[in-house]
């Protein structure tokens, strides 16, 4: 699972009567929007000429490019945003995006040939559109992992807010993983900022 989050990482709205030809459009145009990520994703990943220093800013170019990571981080966080202040919203989101980056970058080692296909799309209420895709091995036809990519249409084109491997959203597990280590601190919000801290000094170091 590590190999495939690694790599995945690299890489809905209602129709008016009326609107059919402009949803399909809408999916079409997602589709391909996935479809490049994940070329672009590959070329990063295998493009062994460049240092890890250089992969690692590339990769977080894309990640800003093409994820929502203030969506993200704050649907992480869930209910408890709420109640952070303004100091602790920015510092928390900057740790969030540095830990995807140092934690995903630090897994491109261990990419071994996967290639990503898109199989579909679905439009979905509040404006989501959903793409199918399936990460596969062409040396063992029996790993094909299933994943949807969750997308939400952002100045004439999309931003991905979510990643459902096999059933399982990736924005729902580390939200009830941060909720966790709120819970245990009696509801402080600064004690996952402090254990945010912490793993990033540690996916620094070990560099």
């Amino acid at each position: 699972m590590s190999r495939l989050r690694a790599f995945l990482f690299l890489l809905l709205v209602p129709a008016a009567p009326a609107g059919a030809a402009a949803a399909a459009n809408d999916g079409e145009r997602a589709e391909t929007f996935i479809n490049r990520l994940s070329s672009q994703a590959l070329e990063i990943v295998t493009n062994r000429e460049m240092n890890r220093e250089v992969r690692r800013k590339k990769f977080a170019e894309l990640l800003n490019r093409d994820f929502d990571m203030a969506w993200i981080g704050q649907f992480v966080l869930g209910r408890n945003w709420n109640l952070a202040t303004p100091e602790q919203r920015k510092e928390y989101l900057s740790l969030f995006a540095n830990i995807i980056v140092y934690t995903y970058s630090k897994r491109f080692d261990d990419y071994n040939g996967q290639k990503i296909r898109v199989t579909g799309h679905q439009m979905g209420k509040r404006k989501y559109v959903f793409v199918k895709s399936q990460i596969f091995d062409p040396e063992r036809s029996s790993s094909t992992i299933n994943v949807i990519w969750r997308l939400l249409p952002r100045q004439g084109s999309y931003k991905i807010v979510d990643v459902v491997i096999e059933g399982i959203s990736m924005g729902v597990t580390q939200r009830n993983e941060y909720n966790s280590v709120i819970q245990r601190a009696g509801g402080k919000i600064d004690a996952l900022i402090d254990a945010m801290r912490q793993n990033l000094d540690k996916l620094r170091s070990n560099i």
